[in-house]
């Protein structure tokens, strides 16, 4: 089975995965699962260390990559898919230069899917009471099978955001090859705030027909929990596909760029959103 999602080969090549959802799931305390994480990826890797030297090198990027994912876990494991019409037309918009004051998420931790095959994606994490959103960016060919990930060194990009911050600067200090993908997560930190976004709950477009219409049942519990089941058993992902009217779903070429527009707010709190124009 291919797996489209970096998340899916991250949790598949990693045999400490399982014990880091375990730990982060059933931790009272978030900080003590923190650090038994940390401590276990650095055993496993400097026990493989002893026949692979670039282990060893990987023990910082790799603990990164096991907190993001064990928050991942304890926050539901929502995968956010962006569809491929939205993908295009954030390619054409450009990316706001602040962030909004009120950035609202579908979770405090989840996964962000590009459409964009070469692209990949990112595990972002919420921290509101700070003003803050920590991103961990995976490259399209994050752990594809064939690879050697104990000595793929690059493959992840670690960042820190602040908001309503000036995003010029973040960009400006990334390298050109993360650029595409910094850009689409940023450009889609400002769509998950839009009112018209969609999440639509589904499964990955490989999934077998049969399980999937069983999962789908339109009023039977049983069967929907069975097909469920039996999704997940075969490693199948459940998705949040993110959608919007009137965004053409085949639209590649645009005559003119999209952009973001501030709009002030008349709450209690105040401050602004942001409003999308979209490219045309």
């Amino acid at each position: 089975m291919e797996m489209n999602y970096t998340v899916q080969r991250y949790a598949a090549t990693r045999p400490w995965t399982r014990r880091v959802g375990q730990l982060y799931a059933q931790a009272v305390q978030l900080e003590t699962a923190e650090q038994e994480v940390a401590d276990l990826t650095r055993r496993e890797l400097e026990r493989a260390a002893q026949v692979y030297p670039a282990a060893a090198l990987r023990i910082e990027s790799e603990q990164q990559l096991a907190r993001a994912f064990g928050l991942f876990c304890r926050h539901g494991r929502l995968v956010a898919h962006l569809e491929d019409g939205l993908t295009q037309a954030l390619a054409h918009t450009r990316v706001p230069a602040h962030l909004p004051e009120r950035l609202c998420l579908p979770a405090d931790a989840f996964y962000l899917h590009i459409a964009d095959r070469e692209c990949g994606g990112a595990l972002l994490m919420q921290h509101a009471d700070d003003g803050a959103v920590e991103l961990l960016l995976m490259r399209g060919d994050f752990s594809r099978a064939g690879t050697d990930w104990l000595t793929d060194a690059g493959d992840t990009l670690s960042l820190s955001l602040s908001y309503p911050g000036e995003l010029s600067t973040v960009v400006a200090g990334v390298e050109a090859a993360w650029q595409p993908l910094l850009l689409a997560v940023l450009n889609t930190l400002a769509l998950m705030t839009q009112p018209r976004l969609q999440l639509v709950r589904g499964w990955e477009a490989a999934a077998p027909e049969p399980a999937l219409a069983l999962a789908m049942h339109p009023s039977c519990a049983k069967s929907r929990q069975k097909g469920r089941s039996q999704l997940l058993k075969a490693g199948y992902q459940e998705v949040s596909y993110c959608r919007m009217d009137g965004v053409s779903l085949s639209m590649s070429d645009y005559a003119s760029q999209g952009y973001w527009r501030r709009q002030a707010l008349n709450d209690a709190q105040g401050g602004s959103r942001l409003v999308w124009v979209m490219p045309r």
